[in-house]
């Protein structure tokens, strides 16, 4: 149903990840040159040098899931276990994101360089909290209508 609160975190989820597929992730600056690290790949000064396509698969994969997700009211239960996956794959996305950063400042060029960290690397966990949120209030709903069938 839209009227209910579960559809409200859920749009917050859908939209959360999806900017964190499209914004930075972070951006380094080394001698002058600017590097960002965005879901859809690395650029250093505008040009796309490293492609991680993946990353913005999982993105986008996330984000549609959690939007399919609120259309299906009807099965509560399919709806939760839709959520508890797309939970997971939120967490991955976080672990991949975290390994290419890792690689990224690892890495020679990048040794000493000033890093900072951009606002799509917290939509994730606000996607996060509001999915488990979601999880939470449609368990909520199915327990009510499991106690109002044992009254008939």
């Amino acid at each position: 149903m839209l009227q209910r609160i579960q559809t409200l975190y859920l749009l917050i989820a859908s939209v959360a990840m999806l900017l964190a597929s499209v914004t930075p992730l972070a951006k380094f600056l080394v001698s002058g040159e600017q590097v960002i690290f965005e879901a859809m790949g690395v650029y250093l000064n505008n040009s796309l040098t490293d492609s991680t396509w993946a990353l913005m698969t999982i993105g986008a994969i996330t984000s549609v899931l959690a939007l399919l997700t609120v259309f299906l009211y009807k099965g509560r239960l399919l709806q939760i276990r839709l959520t508890i996956l797309n939970v997971l794959l939120m967490i991955g996305f976080y672990l991949y994101a975290g390994f290419l950063f890792y690689k990224m400042t690892t890495s020679s060029q990048l040794e000493n360089a000033n890093i900072s960290v951009a606002i799509g690397t917290f939509m994730p966990l606000v996607a996060i909290i509001t999915s488990i949120f979601a999880i939470r209030r449609i368990y909520a709903d199915e327990a009510l209508v499991r106690s109002l069938s044992r009254l008939r």
